[in-house]
């Protein structure tokens, strides 16, 4: 019995230790940290490694100076690790994405990361 109770708590810490460990981090953004494109983007599209709350999140474009050029955040429900952010067009340059976001398990995740247009 004591080898059945032990094993049931050592299950119950795992599992509240992975849950600990499932705030909605970046995985996978696009265009990416450090990245050079050639062309302005149409979109930026971040993806977490857990659900993120669209309504409570947002992501800006900062230009080289530090001004917002857009804010907002889209997700949709068949994709509910995704935010998406219609950029407007964007001149040569360096830009600061930055986001907030409400992860699925209530935890508040923030960063940013820069890329530059660079035609050449």
């Amino acid at each position: 019995m004591k080898l059945i109770f032990g094993a049931g708590l050592a299950a119950a810490i795992c599992l509240s230790a992975a849950t600990a460990f499932a705030h909605s981090f970046l995985v996978d953004a696009s265009p990416s940290a450090k990245d050079h494109v050639a062309a302005s983007p149409k979109l930026v599209k971040l993806r977490f490694g857990g659900g993120v709350e669209p309504a409570y999140s947002s992501i800006s474009i900062l230009d080289s100076t530090g001004k917002l050029v857009v804010e907002g955040a889209k997700g949709q429900a068949d994709k509910p690790r995704e935010l998406t952010l219609d950029a407007p067009e964007l001149a040569v340059g360096s830009y600061v994405v930055k986001f907030r976001v409400l992860s699925s398990d209530g935890h508040i995740v923030e960063g940013k990361y820069e890329f530059t247009v660079d035609p050449h």
